[in-house]
């Protein structure tokens, strides 16, 4: 007295519906415990670095001198060659990543 597969096939996708209810339902439990544990306080919190902003200042040593990243006076042929060989560089792996990828999947032939 054996079962057709059909019958043992739809009971497995009950049982795995089911699981997958109860998965779902024990995440909304959890997300909603979470939620409800937050601290929800009336009155917003105080940021007391504002009002010490001013004795940190007055403690640093005077500096006359920003220290920028980049002092000029700047080299154009340098900087234009620097922006070019980045621009260059990113284009080309994009562009060799893309058509190895055209060529692996069979949309273009070599």
């Amino acid at each position: 007295n054996q079962q057709p597969i059909f019958v043992v096939e739809q009971t497995r996708q009950e049982q795995d519906r089911q699981k997958m209810i109860a998965q779902r339902a024990a995440l909304v439990r959890t997300v909603s415990r979470a939620c409800a544990k937050r601290n929800m306080s009336d009155v917003p919190k105080a940021h007391k670095a504002k009002d010490v902003w001013a004795q940190i200042e007055a403690t640093r040593p005077k500096d006359d001198h920003p220290h920028n990243v980049f002092h000029p006076p700047y080299n154009k042929f340098t900087a234009g060659a620097m922006v070019l060989t980045v621009l260059t560089l990113g284009y080309g792996s994009m562009y060799m990543g893309m058509r190895h990828q055209q060529y692996k999947q069979g949309y273009w032939k070599k």
